[in-house]
């Protein structure tokens, strides 16, 4: 059901660009019009993120605790645009590390001495990007997508080694900016502000990142 709702949503932002009169001029004046691949882009993103999921091994037991939510994360996306204000977008995450540790007097989830776990996620994401005009080089933007992810949780303690691996899927969202530096109408900004849940539990990761796009000629 979760996919039918993505599908409709996705279904509701491009109808109205496919019934619009076909533009070749391509999304405004960064692109050319007449080139064979005015519409691709590629892009790299950097940024800091933050993960919830640490809080989920504490079962009342865990004192002295120490936790690392946060960590750098790292995507790359390919995307077309289909009108001057809406592409499709594929993307990889990298979600980095987070990490829980303490010291368990026995409980439901630890055996008593020093526990410790680390979380690593990742995942392909597939979505829609809508952007407004602010001036002639900002632009706000919209984004929402469906994360296909992965994680491998690592569990130390006293009664040894545990690995969790877990994959799944959920809606994702963005919002942010984009800058027109005006290099040969190729190099664009963005900064963008993100939000993934991951897990059966649903561990929100947050990020904000920093975005390089290059679009090609």
């Amino acid at each position: 059901m979760r996919v039918l709702r993505f599908a409709a949503m996705i279904a509701v932002l491009i109808a109205p660009a496919a019934m619009a009169e076909d533009d070749d001029s391509g999304p405004g004046f960064f692109i050319p019009a007449n080139t064979a691949a005015k519409n691709f882009y590629g892009s790299v993103r950097l940024g800091y993120g933050d993960n919830d999921s640490p809080g989920s091994n504490q079962d009342g037991s865990v004192t002295n605790v120490q936790t690392d939510e946060n960590d750098t994360v790292f995507s790359v996306s390919g995307g077309y645009w289909m009108t001057g204000n809406f592409a499709v977008q594929a993307t990889y995450h990298d979600f980095g590390e987070s990490e829980f540790r303490g010291e368990s007097s026995g409980g439901i989830s630890w055996d008593p001495g020093p526990v410790s776990a680390i979380q690593d996620a990742n995942g392909w994401e597939l979505g829609v990007l809508g952007r407004w005009p602010l001036s002639d080089r900002w632009y706000m933007l919209g984004y929402v997508g469906y994360l296909f992810w992965d994680s491998k949780e690592v569990f130390e303690e006293a009664g040894g080694t545990s690995v969790l691996e877990e994959s799944g899927s959920d809606v994702s969202y963005a919002l942010g900016f984009e800058f027109d530096i005006g290099l040969q109408d190729r190099i664009i900004y963005r900064f963008m502000g993100g939000h993934h849940e991951v897990g059966d539990l649903e561990y929100n990761i947050n990020s904000v990142s920093a975005e390089v796009v290059y679009l090609f000629p």
